[in-house]
């Protein structure tokens, strides 16, 4: 399951356990869709634990190929260790974002990263 918000520049992505093939695919519509609606754009992305059974094909068939003049300036990724290196190794080759990683309890901190 994932909620999607979203305030000025700044996508709201917070997901529990695990993405489906429903959520992957709503997330990269509402990625693509803030990405040509704001030239600075910027995501907070807070995931859930993840079940391990499910981890391999929760984040491996996400493709964030964003287009070249529609790429995000910031990423904020709030959860679990585990996230911080799948998220990144899936958004690397796609995003010339600065990435920055916060732990579970440091929403707050994260948001006023992005705000700045």
């Amino acid at each position: 399951m994932i909620a999607i918000y979203k305030k000025d520049r700044i996508i709201y992505t917070i997901a529990d356990k695990e993405l489906d093939t429903d959520d992957r695919a709503t997330l990269i519509k509402a990625l693509n869709e803030h990405l040509k609606e704001n030239e600075q754009a910027a995501w907070y992305m807070e995931m859930g634990l993840p079940e391990k059974r499910v981890w391999k094909s929760s984040v491996e068939r996400l493709d964030f190929s964003f287009s070249e003049e529609a790429r995000f300036k910031k990423i904020a990724l709030v959860g679990d260790k585990i996230w911080q290196e799948r998220f990144t190794e899936s958004l690397l080759p796609f995003s010339e974002a600065h990435i920055k990683f916060f732990g579970p309890e440091d929403g707050d901190m994260a948001n006023n990263w992005l705000e700045r």
